[in-house]
Parts: structure tokens; C-alpha cells; sequence
């Protein structure tokens, strides 16, 4: 008899309430760390948390990854009802996090880890991929298997309002920071073969860098797999992510468009004003 399959994503999946609910997907709360205090994203802590706290401390917040003995007690407790796992996790080339889910995994029969090669949304809209495998029938090893398969076709971009975040944690300089302000750019990353990159620049709001950004992804493209779309934000005002969402549907017929906030896991190092676009290819 088939065993039944529990599809577990990370925190850092960043899909909204409902798109958990009606996947059935369940989720790893990662560590989120103010000074010497550690707590649950999206459990103890929520993201507004974290700009609060710079704000009053001048700190940024840290993340960390799990123990084996976390993920092992998260498995145990799904194995011991008769369940098999797909577990997924950002990227190896951004984290040990998939490689501790690995260690972890070895101690269990019907765990399957499964390295995102990607971030926030990006990873969840494999995880969604997997409910609708699982729901379909297949066990949770020709789950990985199929959705091991498909990391590469995930496309992940995201423009950033401010680089202050990321100089703050390390990953640009004062320099890249300052002249971005002065010239009132918006990088745009992208995530590419399980790494983040810097694609290109925009000049001018960020409501005009997005639409941008899905005029120069989606318009004339082909081969996208057109079942859903993906926009994970931070603190983006209402019109600015409507008016993202009609020009996305003026160049590509997405049957859905789902958006959601960008977690604590993924703000601490964006910060807000953080706008994320991500769909699959065929």
C-alpha cells in the first residue's frame, strides 16, 4: 500500500495563507535572530518585526540555519503517522540549510530532501508543482525525482528599492549602495543556476521598474508554462503591484496570478520595497 505524502517546504517558500491551505502544504519555521534572541519566522515573528527593531537598535537581524536534530524531530514526527516527505530548501549555493536536510533525511526511510536551487517564491512554486504530483498519484520518490528535474525551469527576478539591506549584511558595498541612491536605481536580481546575480539596473520608481521588469521577461516570450505566476513583495503599495499585474496579463494569458509577501528569511536581506516576479518555463 502507498504511503501518504506530506509536501514541506521551508519558511522561506513565501506562499501566502491560502496557497498553503489548498496545497496542503506544510511549513518549516527557519530562525530569525534579533541580538541574542532567536525566533520562528512567521511563528514568533513576522516581518514588520524586523524593521522595527533596526529602527530602534540600529542592528540589522541575522538568520540561521537549523540543526539536524530540528529537521530530524519536524521528519519523526510525520514518519511515525505513516507519512513520506518531499522537503524543499533555498538553494545549496546560498545556504547549508539543504545540506543539513540531507543529513537529516539519512536517518529516515521515506524522506526526500530536495535542493530548490532557488529562493522565496521560486522554491514555491516547485512545492506547489509537487502537491499537484502528489495529488496526481505519484510517490513522494517520483516526486523529487520529477521535481529534481524541473529546478532549472523556474525563473526568479526581483528588483530592489534600496540596497541598504544588503550592505548592511555584507553582500554589497557602501560605494554600490550609495551610488544606487544617487542615481535613484533599482537593481534586478535574478536567480540563475542556484545563485543570485545582479541582471540589470533600473532608473526611476520602482512602480516603473517593475512594469519594466515584466515587459522585458514576459513580452514575445515563449515556451512559459502558463498555469500560474507568482509575485512575492514587500511592503509595495496596492497600486503599484496592480498595475504590475495588468501588464503581466497584457503580454502573457497566466490562467492564475498569486501574490504574497515576502517572508522574514527573504527581507532581512532585501529589505522593503522588495518586488519579486516568478514563473516556470515549459
Amino acid at each position: 500500500m502507498q504511503r501518504k505524502v506530506k509536501i514541506v517546504a521551508d519558511s522561506t517558500c513565501d506562499l501566502n495563507a491560502q496557497m498553503l491551505e489548498r496545497y496542503r502544504i506544510e511549513v518549516i519555521p527557519l530562525n530569525v535572530n534579533l541580538g541574542d534572541k532567536s525566533y520562528l519566522d512567521g511563528v514568533t515573528i513576522h516581518t514588520p518585526d524586523l524593521f522595527e527593531y533596526y529602527k530602534k537598535t540600529g542592528q540589522l537581524p541575522t538568520t540561521s540555519a537549523p540543526t539536524p536534530a530540528y529537521y530530524e524531530e519536524f521528519y519523526r514526527r510525520w514518519t511515525d503517522e505513516g507519512w513520506e516527505v518531499v522537503h524543499f530548501s533555498i538553494s545549496a549555493e546560498l545556504t547549508v540549510t539543504p545540506n543539513i536536510a540531507k543529513m537529516a533525511a539519512e536517518k529516515f526511510d521515506g524522506v526526500y530532501p530536495v535542493d530548490s536551487r532557488n529562493v522565496s517564491s521560486g522554491m514555491g512554486i516547485l512545492a506547489v508543482k509537487a502537491a499537484e504530483l502528489r495529488d496526481q498519484g505519484y510517490s513522494a520518490a517520483e516526486i523529487a525525482q520529477r521535481i529534481g528535474a524541473m529546478t532549472g525551469k523556474v525563473r526568479t527576478t526581483c528588483v530592489i528599492s534600496t540596497l541598504l539591506y544588503m550592505y548592511k549584511g555584507g553582500r554589497c558595498t557602501g560605494v554600490q549602495a550609495l551610488g544606487a541612491n544617487l542615481l535613484n536605481l533599482k537593481p534586478c536580481i535574478d536567480v540563475k543556476d542556484g545563485k543570485m546575480g545582479v541582471a540589470k539596473k533600473y532608473r526611476g520608481s520602482l512602480k516603473s521598474a517593475v512594469c519594466k521588469l515584466a515587459e522585458d521577461r514576459l513580452k514575445g516570450a515563449e515556451n512559459i508554462d502558463l498555469s500560474r505566476l507568482i509575485i512575492a513583495h514587500y511592503d509595495v503599495d496596492n497600486e503599484t503591484i496592480e498595475a504590475v499585474r495588468q501588464k503581466i496579463m497584457e503580454y502573457q494569458n497566466f490562467e492564475e496570478i498569486v501574490v504574497g509577501d515576502c517572508g522574514c528569511s527573504v527581507s532581512v536581506h532585501c529589505g522593503p520595497g522588495t518586488f519579486a516576479i516568478v514563473y516556470m518555463e515549459k
